[in-house]
């Protein structure tokens, strides 16, 4: 059973038009209205996100909490590291999810993760969460290969079609 919706953040929740630079990202109107939606079904909803700026030095600075918290997200957990950092927090690894999960006492198998990226939907399937691929940001050029590694993958057209899915 579904408890909790992890949703990633460039490509998923809006568009980044630069992605060393994570002021440039432009949020979908409608993503606080989703969270009360799901919030008021039940749902725990939160973000899990790559952000490699942090540890370049242009995104540092930026303040993730306030952007979160302003969509009325319950949780997030941010990853500041560099692809060739080798940490256990970066998708396609499990870290994100786990320190969520950890923090909520919510099992894997209770979270559903949304993205873009294959990356996001790995960090689901490692660990027995559900995923779900939208088609903005890199969906759409990575909607192939997810469907390759995982036939019943659920496409999404955008991030507020998770109401779609969830009973």
């Amino acid at each position: 059973m579904i408890r909790c919706i992890l949703f990633d953040r460039d490509g998923t929740l809006g568009e980044l038009e630069d992605k060393r630079f994570p002021q440039t990202f432009t949020p979908f109107a409608d993503i606080k209205n989703l969270f009360d939606i799901l919030q008021k079904r039940g749902y725990i909803v939160g973000i899990i996100t790559n952000q490699a700026s942090i540890a370049r030095g242009t995104g540092k600075d930026y303040d993730f909490d306030n952007e979160f918290s302003s969509y009325g997200a319950d949780v997030w957990a941010i990853c500041p590291h560099d692809n060739g950092d080798n940490c256990d927090c970066r998708k396609p690894k499990s870290g994100l999810l786990l320190s969520i999960c950890k923090r909520l006492n919510v099992p894997p198998c209770d979270c559903l993760v949304v993205g873009d990226r294959l990356s996001d939907i790995l960090c689901a399937t490692n660990v027995g969460a559900s995923a779900a691929l939208v088609l903005t940001g890199n969906g759409e050029k990575e909607k192939d290969e997810a469907l390759r590694l995982f036939p019943t993958l659920t496409i999404l057209p955008r991030f507020d079609n998770v109401t779609d899915i969830l009973t």
